[in-house]
């Protein structure tokens, strides 16, 4: 019986502890921290963005800030219940830290700004002040996010007229509604890197950069390299430290390892692999990696300019000396190329080859009539009929030149045409590729196929000449289904007749300019800055940043 009431006895006991314990937990007022941290932002919202806080940071496009919040009834999204940063906030924040894994600097994201708040946020328990500083750290947050997304899309410069004659892709995505519906579909970090453009080119030089900041010390220190031929001594002892600077070698060590290290070095650049300190050997070797890393910077900054690309091309690069046909994205067809020198450059054009002339005349620019054809005839009597020359009028009458006193020709006074006949000793060759422009640039065959062979390729008055091109031309017939076929253009050659086949489906062509291209696996390959477009790109990227940090600076020194 004692057994029993003890048991009912201690059933009373916990049962009343459970209803205690209960009545207990519901008495507890609960505070809503979510909801007031959102009232708080909303009525603070207009007087936070002029705080001394937010001010001092050069605050960009507050406008996207704006429209978001305002559509979104002021709710923060970097910010949880416990007025902390979230998860994705850490996210976001660590993306931010890595902005140069994509040629981005973080400072422009206000990193150290943000995690100097975040510290404070963690020590303030002052119930207004934390609601006050992470308010502000939220508009922050959101605020990079918006510039960061941009300038993964569309580059960092404002203006890039200098640099390229080429139009700037349009930037049109609505970031505000972007950053909702990414919030929404938790997916914020992940739809941030989706901005960055949609080029294999372009992905596979970030990827390039991420290997390269895994292997390069990005030092600014440089090894100043002599071309062997000056001093052979001296070009091996300073080659071997810059390769071991550059991390292809750990040590200064054998000469069958340094050998080995030149070459691939030689590879890496574009250069003949001939173990041989050159010129182009020396002055690659000479650069420092911190110059290299400004290299891919300045070409992501590029592609970032750049429409999509068409998956059928025909894409020029103009460093490289290279063209190729891509199908479906994939490569189906290479050739070596000549571009114009320094003084007569070949631009950047985006434009569709519409036709292709067999056995081309060469209508001679009056440029090249004026300034060389003509000075090379008042030498030579023979020149014109030696390369097969014709003097026209602008109505295409031929002109006797035995009337013509070349000696009193100049600039004022010659008002004809000059055209070389077609065939094997005319400059374009058997065939050349049109794509209509106001620059008057084509792809062309060309006599001169020793120029193929040399390491710097850069020889014409601008128009790109192909060592392909014949090869090139049937490819293009064949693809096109054109009813003129690869026999029909060798049938014009051999009658010596000029042909203009028209293309049944246009091909997009682009020529670019970039110094550094990766691979599928990483690797990158670079290439001499031909005519200076990289430093200019660079000069005016560290101009601008420099010029951000120092507007940073005397903005805090204003307010304080």
């Amino acid at each position: 019986m004692k057994r029993i009431l003890l048991s009912l006895y201690t059933c009373c006991i916990l049962f009343s502890c459970a209803n205690t314990s209960k009545k207990d937990v519901l008495s507890v007022p609960q505070v809503n921290y979510k909801k007031e941290m959102q009232v708080h932002f909303k009525k603070q919202y207009v007087s936070l963005l002029k705080s001394s806080t937010l001010e001092r940071l050069q605050l960009d496009s507050l406008h996207w800030n704006n429209i978001f919040y305002k559509s979104n009834g002021y709710t923060p999204i970097w910010i949880n219940d416990s007025i902390d940063i979230s998860d994705r906030a850490v996210a976001l924040i660590e993306q931010f830290t890595r902005a140069n894994l994509y040629g981005l600097n973080a400072s422009r994201y206000h990193v150290a700004a943000i995690n100097s708040m975040k510290q404070e946020l963690l020590k303030v328990k002052d119930k207004s002040s934390r609601y006050e500083l992470a308010a502000a750290l939220e508009v922050l947050l959101t605020n990079s996010y918006f510039n960061y997304g941009k300038h993964l899309n569309y580059g960092v410069l404002d203006s890039i007229d200098s640099i390229t004659i080429l139009p700037r892709k349009r930037f049109n995505i609505d970031m505000p509604a972007y950053i909702s519906k990414a919030h929404k579909n938790d997916s914020l970090i992940e739809k941030l890197l989706q901005l960055q453009p949609e080029i294999p080119q372009y992905k596979t030089l970030q990827k390039g950069l991420v290997k390269y900041l895994k292997k390069a010390s990005l030092s600014t220190n440089n090894v100043l390299v002599q071309n062997f031929r000056l001093d052979s001594v001296k070009a091996i002892k300073q080659s071997k430290k810059a390769l071991v600077l550059h991390k292809y070698l750990d040590s200064i060590t054998t000469d069958s390892l340094y050998r080995s290290a030149l070459k691939k070095f030689q590879k890496d650049h574009a250069l003949k692999p001939d173990g041989l300190v050159g010129k182009n050997t020396a002055k690659a070797l000479s650069m420092s990696p911190y110059d290299y890393y400004l290299k891919i910077v300045a070409n992501l900054e590029m592609w970032r300019w750049k429409e999509p690309l068409e998956k059928n091309h025909i894409f020029v690069n103009i460093p490289s000396y290279e063209l190729k046909l891509y199908e479906n994205d994939s490569t189906t067809f290479e050739s070596k190329i000549v571009v114009g020198k320094k003084k007569t450059a070949t631009p950047e054009i985006r434009d569709s080859l519409q036709y292709i002339i067999a056995y081309p005349y060469w209508n001679v620019p009056r440029k090249i009539s004026v300034e060389e054809i003509i000075v090379k005839a008042q030498k030579d009597s023979t020149y014109f009929d030696r390369n097969n020359y014709e003097l026209l009028t602008y109505t295409k009458d031929t002109v006797d030149m035995s009337t013509i006193d070349w000696k009193a020709m100049n600039e004022d006074t010659f008002t004809y045409l000059i055209r070389q006949k077609g065939g094997g000793y005319n400059s374009l060759g058997y065939v050349k590729f049109i794509f209509p422009n106001k620059y008057a640039i084509y792809l062309h065959d060309t006599p001169a196929k020793s120029l193929f062979n040399r390491e710097v390729r850069a020889y014409s008055h601008g128009c790109v000449r192909v060592e392909k091109a014949l090869s090139m031309a049937s490819y293009i017939l064949k693809t096109d289904e054109n009813m003129y076929t690869s026999d029909s253009m060798y049938t014009y050659i051999k009658k010596k007749k000029e042909k203009s086949i028209k293309l049944n489906s246009t091909i997009p062509v682009y020529i670019y300019y970039f110094t550094v291209q990766g691979s599928e696996n990483g690797e990158l390959t670079f290439y001499n800055d031909l005519y200076g477009t990289d430093r200019k790109l660079t000069h005016l990227l560290i101009q601008q940043r420099n010029e951000f940090n120092q507007t940073l600076r005397a903005k805090e020194t204003t307010i304080d």
